[in-house]
């Protein structure tokens, strides 16, 4: 939740985010689209580790690493810490408020709905709490609630307000890598936290898989959430290094990261409620046509999304 000024944004934490919403967007329009999605491009499916069970995790862990660049540019303004915090905490709130929103509207239904940006929502709220915090606290609840959900929540993560707690360690994982970007921090100080990240959430997973816990992105797991924040912790390295090698990312790639959730809202509004209320018998489609229809949707949602931020009409996160 990287706030409006004039500090300029962090290219590379912008292209990990895009790269995460991109992921998520394509990973759930085939599901709209294709009439069968090949194994190999499916996520969700319980007990198994696919490909597309990353981007979500990803992008709640940034969650965690915009936090602290949103606490820190409101500081620097004259803002009071605790005030910081407050304003961070009601933009979470209204977060999940749009989300309840989106949610219901889908299914015709006043009652309240648990979804991805609730989730997204609640983990920012617990890592806000705690921002003020040492390290070693942080980094304790966080392996606190993966012993917590050690064999997974009890319900679904993106549809149970309790089980959506199981995903918190990524966030608070985030907080911690991101405390490596400001003040000046030297290149090797994120190096450093993202690595040590990525080291203990794979000494977990090894653990857990000893324990003979299941990946299991469904129910958050503590072997899958241990694992998707070191891949989440890998990636922001990786695009880090590209971003210091002296790669120059797309303009585009940018600007969707910068603007990721209003690529997500679009996605309910112009793919979801048109498939699930205006046509829901329709016949979906076979798989070269169908991917074709995915892949000129993901456009056009990407197209929107530039469009309308150049224009200043965005979800801030």
């Amino acid at each position: 939740m990287a706030g409006e000024g004039a500090a300029p944004r962090l290219a590379f934490v912008d292209v990990c985010r895009a790269l995460a919403v991109l992921g998520m967007l394509f990973a759930n329009m085939m599901n709209v689209f294709l009439r069968r999605v090949p194994e190999v491009l499916q996520h969700n499916e319980g007990d198994v580790l696919r490909a597309f069970d990353f981007p979500a995790p990803v992008f709640q862990f940034l969650i965690g690493v915009s936090l602290v660049l949103f606490l820190h540019k409101r500081t620097a303004r004259g803002l009071a810490p605790g005030a910081a915090r407050f304003t961070a905490v009601w933009r979470f709130a209204l977060l999940a408020g749009l989300g309840i929103v989106l949610d219901s509207v889908g299914t015709l239904t006043a009652r309240p709905k648990w979804g991805v940006l609730q989730t997204l929502a609640l983990g920012g709220v617990v890592a806000t709490g705690v921002a003020q915090l040492p390290d070693g606290v942080v980094a304790a609840l966080a392996l606190g609630l993966l012993a917590l959900f050690f064999r997974g929540a009890p319900g679904e993560v993106h549809h149970n307000p309790l089980a959506a707690l199981a995903f918190a360690p990524l966030t608070l994982a985030g907080l911690l890598v991101g405390r490596g970007l400001v003040g000046g921090a030297p290149p090797r100080r994120l190096i450093g936290r993202a690595t040590a990240v990525a080291v203990t959430g794979l000494g977990w997973t090894v653990v857990a898989q000893l324990a003979g816990v299941p990946f299991n992105k469904t129910v958050g797991t503590s072997s899958f959430v241990a694992v998707a924040t070191a891949a989440s912790a890998a990636l922001l390295l990786a695009t880090a290094g590209l971003e210091g090698a002296g790669v120059h990312f797309p303009a585009w790639l940018l600007a969707v990261g910068a603007n990721a959730l209003t690529a997500w809202v679009l996605q309910y509004v112009l793919v979801y409620y048109p498939a699930w209320l205006v046509f829901p018998a329709w016949q979906r489609l076979p798989l070269f046509r169908g991917m074709a229809a995915v892949l000129a949707a993901l456009a056009a949602l990407s197209a929107l999304t530039i469009i309308l931020g150049r224009r200043g009409i965005r979800i801030p996160i």
